[in-house]
């Protein structure tokens, strides 16, 4: 009988370990799973034993290991991944409680269930890809295999295939896949140059938080997915250039990490526009109502109202932002009504509308006042959301 050969084996028990993490994802054992955490974790804990005691452990050869460096960069990383989503949360004031059980059992029970589950599945990356680098030619292409298979592990197929519409399909890829992708590139730049400690303490930080914090931010898809999708991405593109770059000049590498620094900023700093945390936000015009200065598919600037005497201040002509159900809707200040008590109404209308709307515009109703068009620039949105249906109340030609 053949033996086996030393480099096959590593190549068999990877594989193994990778079978080993797709299994607990598979539909119906993932719904039994969920029932029985504490049989998770006990399954996850023997996968780390029989790792650490019974395998032969295999080291990636990284010519400049970092990895005591890595942890803090998984550390600050967690950190600052979570305050990119928990700051717009505040300053929009929009905070809900968290679903999960955070009483003193509950982030006990959330912890010993989390922690083991990262632990392994970071050792089981690191385990693959350290097999391919010790015994396959193509080493590149395998990493991206493995990296490939520990995002699939994480999407939820079910919800995927019961999407009928492009719509859906679009926020969906933007909320969920595209930041389930971008979060396992990290998490393999992390493993690749600095082992599985930078990784798991990186990830373990967010988990944490989500299941044990009992306030979490209720962002937008487009801001959660802009965030889920830019920063690791930012990070991973930092950590790789950077922090293992052994031919450059210093003063190179301080310029570079300027500008990785100046992108990371640029990127937060526009999400947090396109969602309204600054005192200028935008918002995108669906329909013609207020033609021909304002055409379907441009987006207009538009100046928060932060307080009651700003309300007072508006006046016949001013162009409004207000929310009328679900549909946030700009038009123009026709008349101000004022009653006995001093409080005031607004009636609008549309430019190109033949009458005003039927509701008047009640103060709580208003989110700004438009102080510049910017042309064509929101058609994408305008072709995602031109099916709303324009709320009662409101005429629109």
């Amino acid at each position: 009988m053949k033996k086996i050969s030393l480099e096959k084996k590593y190549i068999i028990y990877a594989s193994i370990l990778l079978l080993c993490v797709i299994i607990p994802a598979l539909p119906y054992i993932k719904v039994k799973i969920l029932e029985m955490p504490f049989i998770a974790s006990l399954y996850w804990c023997i996968l780390i034993g029989i790792m650490f005691f019974i395998l032969p452990w295999l080291y990636i050869p990284v010519k400049n290991p970092v990895s005591r460096y890595l942890v803090g960069y998984g550390l600050s990383g967690g950190i600052i991944f979570i305050a990119l989503k928990f700051v717009p949360g505040v300053f929009m004031k929009k905070l809900g409680a968290s679903p999960y059980d955070t009483s003193i059992s509950g982030i006990l029970v959330n912890a010993l269930t989390i922690i083991p589950a990262i632990t392994a599945k970071e050792m089981i990356r690191y385990y693959s890809f350290a097999s391919a680098c010790k015994t396959l030619k193509h080493k590149r292409t395998a990493i991206f295999l493995i990296t490939i298979i520990m995002c699939l592990v994480e999407i939820n197929f079910g919800n995927l295939l019961s999407i009928k519409e492009f719509k859906e399909l679009f926020i969906y890829s933007t909320q969920i896949l595209l930041p389930i992708a971008a979060k396992n590139i990290l998490m393999s730049v992390f493993v690749f140059y600095g082992g599985v400690l930078p990784s798991v303490v990186y990830i373990g930080i967010i988990q944490l938080f989500e299941k044990c914090f009992p306030v979490l931010p209720e962002l937008s898809w487009l801001l959660d997915g802009a965030i889920g999708i830019v920063f690791p991405i930012v990070y991973a593109m930092f950590i790789s250039d950077h922090v293992f770059a052994t031919a450059r000049k210093r003063s190179e590498d301080k310029k570079s990490d300027v500008m990785y620094l100046i992108s990371l900023l640029v990127a937060t700093a526009f999400a947090w526009f396109c969602v309204g945390v600054f005192p200028v936000y935008p918002s995108v015009i669906l329909t013609g109502s207020m033609e021909p200065l304002i055409m379907p598919g441009d987006v207009v600037l538009v100046h928060k109202i932060s307080n009651e005497d700003e309300i007072y201040e508006l006046s016949k002509g001013d162009i409004i932002n207000f929310k009328r159900g679900n549909i946030i809707i700009t038009h123009r200040i026709k008349e101000v009504f004022k009653d006995e008590a001093g409080n005031v109404s607004f009636e609008t209308k549309g430019d190109n509308n033949n009458a005003v709307d039927e509701d008047k515009v009640q103060p709580n109703d208003i989110r700004g006042t438009v102080i510049k068009v910017v042309p064509k620039i929101g058609l994408l949105t305008l072709i995602l959301k031109g099916q709303d249906k324009i709320p009662e109340g409101v005429i629109d030609n």
